[in-house]
């Protein structure tokens, strides 16, 4: 049984102020949803602490937890600008449906890959995004390799991520969408 790697580098946001009562993007969020809303997403690492510190080769999981049925959307971005996405991916856990109440970690220990830490050095940032609705990342992400079951993401930093998952989200009625953040450091 083949196990398969995604290297994750350091997490990165930038916020983006926008119109009153849409999307808008904090320096400790990439996108924040202004109007209050029952669903809420919580997302967190492995390790304890605000910023927990991991070392190139550690591996490290990544957890979310619903109050409400929800679609969730995982990316990374690192301090070089590099953003992935985490999930939805193509390996058997990389399903994007919770369920609500439930916890569930990336990589769970049936899937086929591991997340390992990676330079660049420095702070890293975990995005949760949570829809009540299916989302079209098409204009963000494509699976186009077969080789790989990852999506590549055609937006550079936190930034760009922010304004491309605005305009993505911008359709879906305020109340049924909502984000959350996880930092992580990258250390020698």
């Amino acid at each position: 049984m083949k196990r398969h790697t995604l290297v994750l580098g350091a997490l990165a946001a930038t916020a983006l102020t926008t119109a009153l009562a849409a999307p808008l993007v904090s320096p400790q969020r990439i996108i924040v949803n202004p109007v209050p809303t029952e669903l809420k997403v919580d997302t967190w690492v492995n390790k304890t602490g605000t910023d927990p510190d991991y070392r190139p080769g550690e591996q490290i999981k990544l957890y979310v937890k619903v109050t409400q049925d929800a679609y969730i959307y995982l990316f990374n971005v690192g301090p070089d600008g590099t953003v992935d996405m985490v999930l939805p991916n193509k390996y058997a856990g990389g399903g994007n449906f919770v369920k609500a109440n439930t916890t569930k970690v990336f990589p769970d220990t049936n899937d086929q890959f591991t997340f390992d830490i990676a330079a660049p050095y420095g702070r890293n940032k975990v995005l949760a995004l949570a829809s009540k609705t299916q989302l079209d990342l098409n204009t963000l992400a494509r699976f186009e390799d077969q080789q790989s079951g990852f999506a590549s993401v055609n937006a550079s930093g936190q930034k760009q991520l922010a304004q491309k998952l605005s305009i993505i989200v911008k359709p879906i009625p305020q109340d049924k969408w909502i984000t959350d953040t996880a930092f992580y450091d990258v250390v020698r």
